[in-house]
């Protein structure tokens, strides 16, 4: 576990590559996120809980994820970390708009 007092920064959307819609945190990250965010604690987690799953989930919502989900081993089925979530782009091309737009109407309301 990295221990010292540089700061680990969540990553960001913008920070990994954009075709990739899903990416990883490792369990032993999202432990280190939680105990630099609590340093008052008598005793470093260790252990992936539901508490520092929460924690984990709410620094994605933060840095800009569409989600996050938990990643379990499918052997021991202990938390393995979680699977952030890009939020999908639409992009409109010229060419897929229908060629007949139907202009707006003005809105009708009182007349001054």
């Amino acid at each position: 576990m990295v221990t010292g007092s540089k700061k680990i920064n969540f990553p960001t959307p913008g920070a990994t590559k954009e075709k990739e819609q899903v990416v990883t945190i490792d369990a032993e990250r999202m432990l280190i996120h939680f105990n630099q965010d609590h340093p008052d604690l008598a005793k470093p987690a260790q252990r992936i809980t539901p508490k520092i799953v929460d924690h984990t989930s709410q620094k994605a919502k933060e840095a800009g994820w569409a989600g996050a989900a938990v990643a379990k081993d499918a052997i021991t089925g202990h938390t393995s970390g979680m699977l952030l979530l890009r939020a999908r782009k639409t992009t409109i091309s010229v060419d897929a708009v229908d060629e007949h737009v139907v202009s707006a109407k003005p809105l009708s309301g009182p007349s001054e």
